[in-house]
């Protein structure tokens, strides 16, 4: 190998290595955690089981369209679920898998169904915002379908103030979760097959008229 051919190699390894050092530079890694407080609603009298399945425990939303960007939201989202059925429902558990057996009077299992990001170099305002789908499969006791109910929620947030992408991220992801949050208490009773289901089974439930302060 004389010395030309290997000086080209040398060069071609080091831009290698400085190009991913730049990528890793510029990729953004949020892990969204935080605190909501309980609901200020009325609670509904139900027993209810809320479902994690794996895939949302652990969601993480990832993008490589542009700057590299990656948002862990699984276990915040769990926190998030989980108190909300503690403050809408008189008794709420939680497990992993669908229960084959249970004493509840309805099964929630959330999903997510897509997450969308955008940031300011990519529009003309300077904010970064957040969407996230969510898929709400609500069961009967026997396990059988009630209700399939697409919850969007949605988060922004200025640069202005604002030390750092990640920091921006985080807070808009934060009131995406809020949005997501408030949805949940405030509509839940109101989505048409859960209301039917609640006008035969639960007579002396209403929808919820509580605020949703989270």
């Amino acid at each position: 190998m004389n010395l030309c051919h290997l000086m080209r190699l040398n060069f071609v390894r080091a831009s290698l290595v400085l190009t991913g050092l730049a990528l890793s530079a510029c990729a953004t890694h949020v892990d969204v955690k935080g605190n909501f407080p309980p609901a200020l609603t009325h609670q509904l009298p139900l027993n209810t089981v809320v479902v994690f399945n794996p895939d949302f425990a652990s969601h993480r939303f990832e993008s490589t369209e542009g700057p590299e960007v990656s948002i862990s939201v699984g276990q915040i989202q769990v926190e998030l679920f989980t108190g909300l059925a503690a403050s809408l429902f008189e008794q709420s558990s939680s497990t992993r898998t669908m229960p084959s057996d249970t004493e509840a009077d309805l099964i929630l299992i959330p999903s997510v169904e897509d997450v969308q990001i955008s940031m300011p170099n990519e529009s003309q305002l300077k904010v970064f915002e957040v969407w996230i789908k969510y898929n709400l499969q609500v069961f009967n006791s026997h396990s059988e379908p009630i209700a399939d109910w697409i919850m969007t929620a949605y988060g922004k947030t200025p640069t202005r103030f604002l030390k750092s992408d990640t920091e921006a991220l985080h807070q808009a992801s934060m009131v995406a979760l809020r949005d997501a949050g408030a949805h949940f208490i405030t509509g839940f009773a109101r989505v048409p097959e859960i209301q039917q289901w609640l006008r035969n089974h639960r007579p002396i439930v209403t929808a919820s008229k509580g605020s949703a302060d989270l």
